[in-house]
């Protein structure tokens, strides 16, 4: 009974005992756990490193080539090298088209907007077409734009004239604004029935000078021209021969005041050189001169 006791002991012990090889498997494969680890951290810094290094090299050659004065030359070459290949694709202008209202010379245009045909279509400098454009005589406002595909439109506003501006023995047409269109002996478009004005700063003013006028139609029409006094009124020359002196304010008073002078006495169809409307108060009438036999 003791033997079978003790071997029924044994037994048991027998079953739980654990081998003295099973710690040493675990041990190994901790330590080819930790080898892998330690090989993946090695790859990513390795990655890292190098990734660092070829940074720090790109920046370094464009450094050089900078302070050596290559880098310009090489983007300049990569841009000519881009546009190559867009015209050869068939990005280029194919027709410029000018619009305007037929005063300006069509062929004067195209020389200030110096954009051909051929031109590569992406490289036109619009902004500039449109400056030079606009500095022409007749021009107010011009618009260059591209029309996809290949063709490039100005649209142009003209100046219209408003009035015949003579200042130092010089004639030019103006705007409304007093902008100098053109000299008389540059152009062929004179319009008939614009307002003659004479004098420094007459420009500048005849646009507010022409609106009473035109108030008074029967007025209008009987003026040859106005001049500007010392920058500061009007005299009106009517019929070619009759001064009318404006007060430098509220001559619209005054121009009022001899309009209905001229409906109810005739006053402008007599012997009349000069009628003086610088005073509120009161006219001043200068017969003509009488003519000896």
């Amino acid at each position: 009974m003791a033997q079978m006791k003790n071997k029924g002991n044994y037994k048991t012990g027998s079953v739980q005992r654990v081998s003295s090889l099973k710690p040493g498997l675990r041990g190994a494969r901790a330590w080819s756990a930790s080898k892998v680890r330690a090989a993946g951290h090695s790859r990513k810094s390795f990655l890292q490193f190098s990734g660092g290094v070829a940074s720090v090299f790109v920046v370094l050659t464009i450094l050089a080539l900078w302070l050596g004065g290559f880098w310009p030359t090489i983007l300049q070459n990569a841009k000519l090298f881009k546009q190559n290949r867009l015209m050869d694709m068939g990005f280029v202008v194919a027709q410029v088209d000018v619009m305007g209202e037929g005063r300006l010379d069509e062929a004067e245009v195209r020389r200030a907007v110096n954009i051909r045909p051929g031109d590569y279509f992406f490289g036109v400098d619009l902004e500039e077409a449109q400056r030079r454009t606009e500095s022409l005589p007749w021009v107010d406002r011009a618009v260059v734009r591209r029309l996809w595909p290949d063709r490039i439109v100005v649209q142009l506003i003209e100046n219209q004239p408003y009035a015949l501006w003579q200042n130092e023995g010089a004639l030019s047409l103006v705007s409304a604004e007093g902008k100098v269109i053109a000299p008389v002996h540059e152009t062929s478009h004179v319009p008939q029935g614009v307002l003659h004005i004479v004098g420094k700063g007459a420009a500048e003013n005849a646009q507010s000078l022409e609106a009473t006028l035109k108030a008074w139609p029967g007025l209008r029409q009987r003026v040859s021209s106005a001049v500007y006094v010392s920058e500061q009124r009007w005299d009106l020359i009517l019929d070619k021969q009759v001064k009318v002196k404006l007060p430098a304010l509220n001559y619209e008073k005054a121009v009022a005041q001899l309009a209905l002078l001229q409906s109810k006495t005739q006053l402008l169809d007599r012997q009349i050189s000069e009628i003086d409307l610088r005073l509120s108060d009161r006219i001043s009438l200068r017969p003509a001169p009488t003519t000896q036999a």
